[in-house]
């Protein structure tokens, strides 16, 4: 108890140093109390004493605060099994389309895309590319693909699921273009497209793919998102040039399998930016000039 404290009893007034009300006496507050406060109350400084009603509110702010962090630590763990549980929901839903078996396969997908809106707290059907940014996510980007592309093809079995099938024709475009895999599933589009039922779910992916065609990565990160005349040219010798033969396809498919990480690279290290930007001027002009012959 502080000295002032230990004055005003003695002189028979005592006011609590938390909320300075005039109280017959003070209850003591432990180190251990003290530290709680001060870490998960934010309370700060803590008196050594305070009131008989202070000293209750106090205790409830404890209790209280760890009530929230038992909640908090329920619900990250949670989430780490759902995590860990979501490879398996995807593999169970490959099997039951290979049993033909289209309305449980439907659910298991549909279950797997909830996990991710739950550990990445997003709404339903509101998951976006920008949410698994960086090398260690970019991966989950090909399976998300991998399985709007199957809910595309499992939705064109029922009628009753246009609906559904459509709105998967729009998530699979706003996430294909980011995955290497996006050149195979364009392919897969246009030969599905000639047995669907639903053809016109394929036409608005097909449609949606070419009107936001594949960002040129690295490029785009260098001159900082703007679609200056390098990235134009860049992107004009990738589908003029390369995408019109095997071997420049493959190494396309190649270019956007590692290209998200040097581009999170230079977003992390922009005084890198102005060096590549450099290197790919020179390069737009000699590819302008091999596209021009």
């Amino acid at each position: 108890m502080s000295d002032a404290a230990s004055k005003q009893e003695t002189e028979g007034i005592i006011s609590c140093p938390y909320c300075h009300d005039s109280v017959p006496s003070l209850v003591r507050i432990e180190p251990g109390t003290k530290l709680r406060l001060q870490t998960h109350a934010k309370i700060s400084p803590v008196p050594d004493a305070v009131c008989e009603g202070c000293f209750k509110m106090m205790a409830k702010m404890v209790s209280k605060g760890a009530a929230l962090r038992a909640e908090q630590a329920s619900k990250e763990q949670n989430r780490l099994m759902l995590w860990k549980n979501r490879v398996g929901l995807v593999k169970q839903a490959k099997q039951f389309i290979t049993q033909k078996n289209f309305s449980e396969a439907a659910v298991s997908f549909e279950k797997y895309l909830r996990v991710l809106e739950i550990v990445y707290d997003t709404k339903a059907g509101e998951l976006t590319p920008d949410l698994f940014k960086g090398e260690a996510k970019s991966q989950e980007m090909t399976v998300i693909t991998s399985v709007y592309w199957d809910l595309m093809r499992v939705y064109d079995t029922n009628p009753r699921y246009l609906d559904r099938q459509m709105k998967a024709a729009e998530k699979l475009a706003e996430f294909a273009r980011f995955t290497p895999i996006f050149p195979h599933i364009m392919r897969k589009a246009e030969v599905q497209l000639r047995s669907a039922k639903h053809p016109d779910a394929f036409k608005k992916f097909i449609k949606l793919s070419n009107s936001r065609r594949p960002r040129c990565f690295i490029a785009t990160a260098a001159f900082d998102g703007q679609r200056t005349e390098t990235v134009d040219a860049l992107c004009r010798f990738r589908d003029e040039r390369l995408k019109r033969s095997r071997l420049g396809r493959s190494l396309v498919v190649i270019y956007y399998s590692i290209s998200p990480s040097i581009a999170e690279m230079l977003d992390r290290h922009p005084r890198l930016k102005p060096a590549v930007r450099a290197v790919l001027n020179r390069l737009a002009i000699l590819m302008s000039f091999g596209t021009s012959r």
